[in-house]
């Protein structure tokens, strides 16, 4: 483990992004660069590239080949040589300052990390009819499988990359949240969850529609029936 938590070569941060500003993605990365020493950097960008900024060897772009928020991880966690690997959004709802919290309850002996946004939202993060969609999703999902968490959705998320590797994700799209904490509860593996902050979004929103909320209830019975 890095000495005093300081140097971050042990991490590889994955950013994936569509369709966010420039000046939100460069806050993002600059973000983790001041805060996360030595941390390795991927961003995923669909369509064209939003930086314009020259960075260092440690921040990464990877075009992506596919589609959806699932794919563009996949895509960039083949590149990971770290022994941990973490998920961020590129819309500066996050902070690393909390990304490093996941990190070290890895380093400590997690599989998995994740934030939870839920425990001090207001309507202007977080408009209410996603507030209660998020919490029946998530209520779902911990009666369905067993899982004790506050937000199944989160997208700030810390996990070992050997352990990501056996999961065998395959959700494409935004799926890949809640089948992460499906395959890693059916593996036994320890999921430690962090009350974290969330901040208003720059750029277009994504933030659940009711379509989605039932697209997402469909991926959980789905998985009911898919033990790979």
């Amino acid at each position: 483990m890095p000495e005093n938590g300081e140097d971050y070569s042990d991490t590889t941060v994955i950013v994936p992004i569509k369709n966010e500003p420039e000046y939100a993605v460069e806050s993002v990365v600059e973000d983790i660069m001041s805060n996360m020493k030595s941390c390795n950097i991927i961003v995923v960008y669909k369509g064209e590239n939003v930086i314009k900024k020259s960075y260092p060897s440690t921040v990464m772009l990877l075009k992506q080949k596919s589609n959806g928020k699932g794919a563009a991880c996949y895509e960039a966690e083949k590149l990971v040589d770290t022994p941990i690997v973490c998920f961020i959004d590129g819309d500066t709802t996050y902070s690393a300052q909390d990304l490093k919290k996941l990190i070290e309850e890895v380093r400590n002996g997690a599989d998995l990390a994740i934030g939870n946004r839920m425990h001090d939202l207001n309507t202007r993060v977080m408009p209410k009819y996603v507030q209660t969609g998020n919490k029946i999703l998530t209520a779902a999902l911990n009666v369905m499988y067993g899982t004790h968490v506050k937000d199944s959705q989160t997208g700030l998320r810390a996990i070992k990359k050997g352990a990501f590797e056996s999961l065998n994700m395959r959700e494409q799209y935004f799926g890949f949240e809640e089948e992460m904490l499906i395959k890693a509860k059916r593996k036994n593996y320890n999921i430690v969850e962090l009350p974290i902050s969330y901040k208003v979004r720059e750029g277009v929103s994504k933030q659940m529609k009711p379509v989605d909320g039932i697209k997402l209830l469909l991926i959980l019975f789905r998985h009911l029936f898919d033990s790979k």
